[in-house]
């Protein structure tokens, strides 16, 4: 969606209210304390504000959500979630500051609340064709010091493995792990191998996809015309959103 459109349709407190009901109360206003359904009354002079009949307490559509007893008006959160979920390369909390006319610390606080909406929800497991394989996050050794040990590269190196599996045409997960954990990991996302696997000719690949529905194992060097788009798109848009979203990473900065 086009900013401008963005704007034109979800510009307004009101807008973004009426959006956010439609989605959280499709039969009506749900009470959280009774959880009566459509049977509440606006409450005079307070925009946005139920009184359920059955209980009598007042409440909003943002109950139960990061923007519950928010300061920051529902337009600024609608365009936040915009900007956030628009950069391909990420945003920093400095830009979108910027962006959003509010201090960095407040970005900080929209942009964390934000992904961990994100993450919320029930995950269904991965079918169809399922592209799998592992990426190593970390600066170049020709950017270490002089004196600093060497990481190494590939499969040797010492760098955190971040581990990627996508479902062509639908979902995708990542995960930083041990190499040693893929199979099980791989098997629990596909709900017991219920997909045809696509990787390359790792031990932990071959291995798990015996036990698939199908598994076709890539050499880069031999196979050029097989399509590996999908895993290769992620793995870039996750370096693109580390350079230029973060400044320096670690190990315990890659949540699962």
């Amino acid at each position: 969606m086009k900013l401008t459109t963005f704007l034109a349709r979800y510009g307004t407190d009101e807008a973004c209210r009426s959006h956010l009901e439609s989605v959280r109360w499709p039969h009506g206003p749900v009470c959280d304390r009774c959880g009566s359904v459509d049977d509440a009354s606006p409450v005079a002079k307070r925009p946005g504000v139920y009184r359920c009949r059955a209980c009598g307490k007042d409440f909003r559509v943002t109950v139960g959500t990061p923007m519950e007893d928010s300061h920051l008006p529902l337009r600024t959160w609608y365009l936040a979630m915009y900007l956030v979920l628009a950069s391909s390369k990420g945003i920093s909390s400095v830009k979108l500051a910027e962006h959003l006319g509010v201090g960095q610390k407040t970005a900080w606080f929209l942009a964390h609340r934000i992904r961990a909406l994100l993450a919320r929800g029930k995950k269904l497991p991965l079918s169809g064709i399922v592209e799998a394989d592992e990426s190593y996050i970390g600066g170049k050794a020709g950017n270490l010091r002089s004196s600093a040990p060497r990481p190494g590269k590939g499969r040797g190196t010492k760098k955190p493995m971040l581990f990627a599996a996508i479902e062509r045409g639908g979902q995708a997960r990542t995960t930083r792990i041990a190499s040693a954990k893929i199979a099980p990991l791989l098997w629990q996302w596909t709900g017991g191998g219920q997909a045809v696997l696509c990787s390359d000719e790792l031990a932990s690949y071959r291995w798990i996809g015996r036990k698939m529905e199908g598994h076709h194992a890539v050499r880069y060097a031999s196979e050029h015309g097989f399509r590996w788009d999908h895993r290769e798109d992620v793995a870039d848009r996750i370096a693109r959103c580390l350079i230029g979203q973060h400044g320096r990473l670690s190990w315990t900065d890659l949540v699962a």
